[in-house]
């Protein structure tokens, strides 16, 4: 990649506005408690966000979605060529809020008394790290821009206010208007993506996922559970059709009971991997205290690689204060799989499908199953436009990257690659963690690199679209 340059002047600005950004554009737009079910946050949220791009935008337009809106906006900019952006407004809910060491939508500025302690100032808030502060550092950077007549590039950019529970929405906006999104060539999503130490994670794509509820209920009024040995039980009922669909740690439907096969790409990278992960870092960036095997090297491989299944909720019986001795007579499971498998989720829905209609067979318990989300993983080219740009503005920065073969986390990536079938990229500058967990956090001296990376990315992929070289 030749030398391209960049505007100091600009970029100088963008350094000397940062505080400014944060107090009064990031901790206000974090402040907002947008979890996927508060209709009022959201609301909140998504005002916040088009009063933020009125003045930039060419066309703005807000989808009424099936929980949450959906925004998609257009800004012009020198090439006409369109860079699609995929952002989320939506967080997680809060969980165990007496474990925050600050309101979680207060967005305060802390240091950790713990090993986080080297960070310094954190602002600490839902949505912190995932994915609030990204998208409003790239808003920040292309309104600039754009202000000053100096966007490189044409941007078509969604607002996902449901990508926490699956993002119905924008799946169903893929399948029937896809020609919305015909002038878009590629696509990018800007998160914070460095490890404690500074250096950037390039993950080269995301697992796929199928998200599943089980409704298991009798006829009965939850009598005495001294009938239990002739009425049906729910709740045992449930336990035992899930073990017929995973235990002791294996998969017993066809689609993932074999190992994921490795490219010889992904081999290299992971055998790279392995010798300088350090899964302790991980640890304390995801807020984990304990894992489940000794060999880190291998819980690695298996974080990875490995098909999973994850019971988020079962729910059951009493749960009122005391002991109420009594057969329930509903049970209910959210359960989730990730897979870096190269199979359709249709295909793993339908053998789950097929056991739940067997159990039920020789079962006097109904069994209701219910499918949430569910999509494919996604994958881009380590040599594609994308990634050499990102890494480039990485470079720039003084950031080492360390590339990592696919993520174990899930995103609808899939279904815009699949659909539009252009690339599609996550990454960008920024230190946080703990997604989803108390006290998420985004390190304050880490937010200008977050910033300028944007600038700096917009610039080299433009001057590749420029000269139509992929």
């Amino acid at each position: 990649m030749e030398n391209i340059k960049f505007d100091d002047d600009l970029i100088q600005f963008i350094r000397n506005g940062n505080e400014q950004f944060i107090n009064n554009d990031l901790r206000e737009f974090l402040k907002i408690a947008s979890y996927s079910l508060n209709k009022e946050g959201i609301l909140r949220a998504k005002d916040y966000i088009i009063s933020y791009i009125s003045e930039i935008c060419n066309d703005i337009q807000v989808i009424e979605g099936e929980v949450n809106p959906l925004i998609i906006a257009k800004v012009e900019g020198h090439l006409k060529k369109y860079l699609l952006i995929y952002s989320m407004y939506d967080t997680q809910p809060i969980s165990n809020l007496e474990d925050w060491i600050s309101p979680p939508f207060e967005a305060k500025i802390k240091s950790f008394s713990n090993e986080l302690s080297k960070l310094n100032d954190c602002i600490i808030a839902r949505g912190a790290y995932n994915s609030k502060t990204p998208l409003i550092c790239f808003l920040n950077t292309i309104k600039i821009l754009k202000e000053k007549k100096k966007l490189p590039i044409s941007l078509f950019i969604i607002f996902d206010g449901e990508e926490e529970i699956g993002s119905p929405t924008l799946l169903k906006l893929l399948d029937e208007k896809k020609e919305l999104f015909n002038m878009c060539i590629d696509a990018y999503y800007p998160s914070s993506k460095q490890d404690l130490k500074g250096k950037s994670i390039l993950k080269l794509g995301y697992k796929g996922i199928l998200s599943l509820t089980f409704e298991a209920t009798s006829m009965n009024k939850e009598p005495h559970s001294a009938f239990a040995p002739m009425i049906p039980n729910p709740a045992i009922d449930l336990i035992q059709l899930l073990n017929k669909i995973y235990s002791y740690g294996e998969f017993h439907i066809k689609s993932l009971s074999k190992p994921y096969p490795l490219s010889k790409q992904e081999k290299s990278l992971i055998d790279n991997l392995l010798e300088t992960i350090n899964v302790e870092d991980i640890k304390i960036k995801a807020g984990i205290s304990q894992i489940t095997q000794k060999d880190y090297k291998k819980a690695f491989h298996d974080y990875i690689f490995n098909p999973t299944f994850n019971i988020s909720t079962f729910k059951s019986g009493y749960m009122g204060e005391g002991i109420k001795n009594m057969v329930p007579n509903k049970a209910i499971c959210n359960i989730d799989i990730r897979f870096a498998h190269d199979i359709l989720v249709e295909e793993i829905h339908r053998e789950i499908n097929e056991i739940v209609k067997n159990f039920m067979e020789n079962s006097n318990t109904n069994i209701k199953l219910i499918r949430n989300i569910g999509y494919e993983g996604s994958r881009v080219n380590l040599n594609s436009r994308l990634a050499r740009s990102l890494l480039k503005s990485f470079e720039i920065l003084g950031v080492s990257t360390e590339i990592w073969p696919i993520s174990a986390a899930s995103a609808p990536l899939s279904k815009i690659q699949k659909t539009l079938g252009i690339e599609f990229i996550v990454g960008g500058l920024g230190i946080g963690g703990f997604a989803h967990a108390p006290n998420e956090f985004i390190q304050i001296n880490s937010i200008i690199n977050t910033r300028l990376s944007n600038y700096y990315f917009l610039h080299l992929y433009a001057n590749f679209i420029g000269k139509k070289k992929n």
